[in-house]
């Protein structure tokens, strides 16, 4: 135990503790005028770092923000750490401050995600209500949090274990992929468009379903012809820090095989590209897709050009995202296998991979009844 040490002003007091859960030593120091200030000051702290031991005594917030600050803070995007941070926001409007943790259940972890279902998008002049999706975001953020807290002792178990998940359904607002004569009818009509960054962005991502912020952070020296192959290892934060920044996770940060079509088309790009010495960024990079300026094309001139497309191929309009789902389609149609699938979109693991191909597209659906019937006609005609 620390001693009170006598300074001009009164006695300082100087702690150690180590954080039962992150199992990091914590140095703090206080001045006070007397030793029993000093001794009352410790014995709180101490308290205070114990209590996350004490389902009893750990509120939730107090255990969402451990949780963030020891795996999540620094190191994960800026998009995944907005996400998270929202819901710690609708956390405390839903229980407040001074809610326990120990004091959730499967009922009342229900009740908050019926309460995220009927909150509407914020900024947003329509008053949509949330989306399944984003709610189920939110809960995913949740669970992980749980999760920790279960094997930490905090909680017995997971009250956000088969919750049901309600929210808007946006499966007629937008178009999530493309079958593959759409596709072909959009690959002609980008075929066709005058020679652009955002032309060449587009068939990059119709060809390897990568994401635009992905595609958006590719220099010259990240393409590989040779190989037939297209290094991601960074991405381009076009809504912040106009700058590069980390993948969305670990497993983004991949080598993607690109099809010789795309690589004939890349060629023929670069080549172009050098011959008019398109002007370098102020920062002296050589972009792949870069605007007049030399900067990376922006995700408003894309999603402009794509729509264009869409109207001159005669489908409905799609949005960049649609190519990662027609991607997955791709492969499975191919007969590529799950995992390698998952490498080639970045996926942090298998099942997110599934949750694309659970769409089960018309083309999918068809390919599989050839099988099954082909199957079953061998072993009935079979002698």
């Amino acid at each position: 135990m620390a001693e009170p040490k006598k300074v001009k002003n009164g006695y300082k007091m100087r702690i150690r503790i180590k954080n039962p859960i992150t199992k990091k030593w914590i140095e703090k120091q206080r001045t006070f005028k007397t030793k029993k200030e000093c001794r009352d000051w410790e014995a709180n702290e101490r308290a205070s770092v114990q209590q996350g031991i004490d389902p009893n005594k750990t509120k939730l917030l107090d255990f969402f923000d451990l949780w963030f600050e020891t795996f999540k803070k620094n190191k994960v995007g800026e998009e995944r750490k907005k996400k998270i941070l929202t819901t710690r926001r609708y956390l405390l409007e839903f229980f407040g401050e001074n809610y326990f943790i120990n004091d959730l259940n499967k009922i009342t972890y229900q009740k908050f995600i019926n309460f995220l279902s009927n909150k509407t998008v914020r900024n947003n002049p329509s008053g949509k209500q949330l989306s399944k999706e984003t709610v189920k975001d939110y809960h995913k953020v949740c669970k992980s949090v749980f999760i920790e807290a279960v094997d930490n002792g905090i909680l017995r178990f997971n009250p956000a274990r088969k919750s049901v998940i309600n929210g808007r359904d946006t499966s007629g607002e937008r178009k999530k992929e493309l079958s593959m004569d759409e596709w072909k009818k959009l690959l002609e009509s980008v075929s066709e468009a005058t020679n652009s960054s955002s032309k060449f962005a587009t068939l990059t991502m119709m060809f390897i379903g990568a994401r635009f912020e992905e595609i958006n952070g590719l220099l010259e020296t990240d393409v590989d012809l040779k190989n037939n192959q297209i290094s991601i290892n960074k991405a381009f934060d076009y809504k912040r820090k106009k700058d590069f920044k980390n993948t969305k996770n670990f497993e983004s940060k991949r080598t993607v095989d690109t099809p010789a079509v795309l690589s004939a088309i890349l060629k023929d790009y670069l080549a172009e590209k050098n011959y008019k010495k398109k002007i370098v960024s102020l920062n002296h990079r050589q972009y792949l897709f870069p605007n007049d300026l030399g900067e990376p094309i922006t995700n408003a001139a894309i999603n402009k050009f794509i729509t264009k497309r869409c109207k001159a191929a005669e489908i409905e309009r799609v949005t960049s995202h649609a190519f990662r789902h027609t991607r997955t389609d791709m492969l499975v149609l191919a007969g590529a296998d799950m995992i390698y699938t998952q490498k080639q979109l970045g996926h942090k693991n298998a099942s997110t991979t599934l949750e694309y191909y659970s769409s089960l597209s018309e083309d999918i659906q068809q390919k599989n009844r050839t099988i099954q019937d082909d199957f079953i006609n061998n072993i009935v005609q079979k002698k």
